[in-house]
């Protein structure tokens, strides 16, 4: 899956939904239910019945206290694939700029190296390979750091999405569950049900959890050797402080004009 911004945002909203519906179900829509039940006139004459339905009650707001807190800590990353893919296209003019400056330095490309001979044209033809060179690998580096945001921001989106999924399940059948506690229902079926739902809520979030810690190894490994190309310098030679530069290319180099074969002339062609 690539990201969409638009598949972003949506499941942003959806999720901002969930949370604002877990809050008001612990709050208002819980113990409402709960004394609703309680008044109802056939409750009182169930022994133990009042406090198998407070203890239902409870129960569903401890889950949802917890679902809630984990919602709440997922989402303190909740920008982070949408600033990732922004800074891949910021990385990706940079691959655009940088291989431009490649093919326009190459003298493959450039037919006036062709047509003359002389001290400034093998001088030029040095350098500028070494700088073609040089802007080759800063697009090799760019290229990469855009595939590997690229990759982290559709990860972040599906896990987002499987997040969104799980908490929509949950809210489900807490919503039908509200509603038999309103009615006095507490049958052990259905207090079953809603812990097998928490069961698999738990699971659940516990295995995208665990896919997206796999996919961020993973993207540990490319910027690993991200950091590996960065600190290769073969293409960017020393300069008299030690540190690498780029490739000669002052004017001074090419100062020399003399042309093979000719003591006249500063130019000839071929």
């Amino acid at each position: 899956m690539t990201f969409d911004v638009a598949t972003y945002q949506a499941v942003m909203k959806e999720l901002e939904k969930y949370l604002t519906k877990l809050r008001n179900s612990i709050s208002i829509e819980i113990p409402d239910a709960l004394e609703v039940a309680k008044n109802l006139p056939f409750i009182s004459l169930i022994p133990g019945q009042i406090q198998l339905l407070e203890w239902c009650a409870t129960l569903m707001v401890d889950v949802c206290e917890w679902l809630l807190e984990k919602l709440l800590e997922i989402l303190k990353g909740m920008l982070a694939p949408y600033y990732m893919y922004m800074r891949s296209r910021d990385w990706n003019d940079v691959r655009a700029t940088v291989t431009s400056v490649q093919s326009t330095v190459d003298p493959n490309n450039l037919a006036a190296v062709r047509l003359w001979k002389g001290t400034a044209q093998q001088s030029y033809m040095r350098t500028a390979t070494t700088q073609s060179a040089a802007a080759g690998k800063i697009g090799e580096v760019a290229d990469k750091t855009k595939t590997a945001l690229l990759q982290s921001a559709a990860a972040g989106l599906v896990f987002y999405i499987a997040i969104a999924l799980v908490v929509q399940k949950f809210l489900s059948a807490l919503a039908l569950d509200i509603g038999l506690m309103a009615a006095g229902f507490t049958a052990a079926g259905g207090v079953a049900d809603f812990l097998k739902t928490t069961g698999l809520t738990t699971a659940q979030i516990t295995a995208a959890v665990a896919a997206l810690g796999v996919i961020i190894g993973q993207q540990g490994t490319a910027l690993s050797d991200l950091e590996g190309l960065k600190s290769d310098n073969g293409t960017f030679p020393d300069g008299a402080d030690g540190k690498p530069v780029w490739p000669d290319s002052l004017a001074s180099t090419f100062s020399d004009a003399s042309v093979d074969g000719d003591g006249e002339s500063k130019w000839r062609l071929n």
